[in-house]
C-alpha cells in the first residue's frame, strides 16, 4: 500500500514535470516567434513621404535623434513654404532653445527654430510622450501630425499615440540608428539586446492598453 502511493507520487510528479517542460517550451517559442516578427515589423515600416503636414512631432530618447529629426524637416521646409508646428517631445529640464541650436550647430537654419520649434521638457517616457502631445494638439487645434522617432522604437510610439489619440491622422517618419543594423541583429549584441528590450517594453504597453484600456 505505502509502495504504491510512493509510485503513483513519482508518476504525478513526472507527468507534472512533463507538462511544466512543455508549457514552458511553447511559451519560449511563441515569445521568440513574436520577438522575430517584431523585427520583422519594424523593417517593414514605409516613411510617409508626401510632405504636407506641416505639423511635425521629434520624440527624443535615440542617439541624435533630435538632430536627425530635424534634419529631415529641414527638407520638409524646402519642399513647401508653409509655417511648420515642431513639437520636441521629451527634452528634460533645462534643456532650451539655445541647447537646441548648439546641439544642431551653424548650418542648421536658426530660424526654423526660432519659429516654429516648441519644447516639451514634461514628458519621461513613450506614454507622457502621447498624453503631452495630445495636449499640444489640443492647443494648437491640430488633426493630423507627422510622428519622427527612431525606427526600433516607432511600433511602441505609434500603439501609444494611437492610443491616446485615435481620431487624429499620424504619419510615421523612421530615423535608422547608425549604430545599429537590426537586419543583422543576431551578430550584434547589443542590437539584439536593444530589439528584445523594445518587443518586451511594446507587449507590456499593448497589455495595458488592452487590459486597463489606458
Amino acid at each position: 500500500m505505502f509502495k504504491s502511493n510512493w509510485n503513483e507520487i513519482f508518476m504525478l510528479s513526472r507527468i507534472l514535470k512533463i507538462i511544466f517542460v512543455f508549457s514552458l517550451t511553447s511559451t519560449l517559442t511563441i515569445f521568440f516567434i513574436q520577438l522575430f516578427n517584431f523585427k520583422e515589423k519594424i523593417l517593414k515600416l514605409k516613411n510617409y513621404d508626401q510632405y504636407e503636414s506641416s505639423n511635425i512631432v521629434i520624440l527624443t530618447g535615440g542617439a541624435n535623434r533630435i538632430k536627425d529629426g530635424l534634419k529631415i524637416i529641414d527638407n520638409f521646409e524646402t519642399t513647401k513654404k508653409v509655417k511648420l508646428n515642431i513639437l520636441v517631445s521629451g527634452t528634460g529640464k533645462g534643456f532650451s532653445k539655445n541647447s537646441l541650436r548648439k546641439q544642431l550647430g551653424p548650418k542648421f537654419n536658426p530660424e526654423l527654430i526660432k519659429c516654429c520649434v516648441e519644447l516639451d521638457s514634461v514628458s519621461k517616457n513613450t506614454f507622457t510622450n502621447a498624453s503631452e502631445t495630445f495636449k499640444w494638439t489640443q492647443k494648437n487645434n491640430i488633426k493630423e501630425f507627422v510622428l519622427i522617432t527612431s525606427n526600433y522604437h516607432m511600433p511602441r510610439a505609434f500603439l501609444e499615440f494611437n492610443n491616446s489619440m485615435p481620431n487624429l491622422k499620424i504619419y510615421k517618419f523612421t530615423i535608422t540608428p547608425s549604430k545599429h543594423d537590426i537586419e543583422k541583429w543576431l551578430s550584434s549584441y547589443q542590437t539584439f539586446s536593444l530589439i528584445f528590450k523594445e518587443f518586451c517594453k511594446y507587449m507590456v504597453a499593448s497589455l495595458r492598453i488592452k487590459i486597463f484600456q489606458i
